[in-house]
């Protein structure tokens, strides 16, 4: 981690406090819980493999094996009501470590407000379109997506210049 002078910009920007230990908490027993009771005992034992993997590999590595082990805990289908526990389950995972920093809110409403737009995208692309064009259009939302959170960070550290620049000779 690259280490800035006190004071500046970058650090009063994106410099946060580390999760308080309730926040972490509080996530792991609302997917432990969720998990458990979307599926019984074999859910719980998915939940604490999901929690597992979270603690040592951080939130993409948890929510990607989640939904597979999810799978695995339906092999036939998924009652709806089920799905949406489990998933507001791993939605704590993005929300519990924003509880503790200095604008929680804010992170939290742009986090749940990511995570519905790319879902109704994803559930429009999955109603209206056959199941390989869904997929590429999830795909592409989440790409997109992903290179506008990456080219806003680049713009607030100030790595590159954000006002246009004038190209023509004069």
């Amino acid at each position: 981690m690259t280490d800035y002078p006190t004071g500046s910009h970058v650090e009063s920007t994106f410099v946060t406090e580390r999760p308080s230990p309730w926040s972490t908490a509080l996530g792991a027993v609302a997917l432990v819980a969720t998990f458990g009771a979307a599926a019984g005992p074999p859910g719980v034992g998915a939940g604490v493999a999901t929690l597992l993997l979270w603690y040592g590999f951080g939130t993409p590595y948890a929510i990607a094996v989640g939904h597979v082990l999810l799978l695995a805990l339906f092999p036939g289908g998924i009652d709806p009501i089920a799905f949406a526990l489990v998933e507001i389950g791993l939605l704590t995972l993005l929300v519990a470590p924003v509880l503790g920093t200095r604008s929680p809110l804010r992170t939290v409403a742009g986090t749940l407000l990511a995570v519905a737009v790319l879902g109704g995208v994803s559930w429009l692309a999955v109603v209206s379109l056959s199941l390989w064009q869904a997929a590429g259009v999830t795909i592409g939302a989440v790409a997109l997506a992903s290179y506008g959170a990456y080219r806003y960070g680049l713009v607030a550290l100030g790595l590159v210049d954000d006002e246009p620049s004038s190209t023509t000779d004069e």
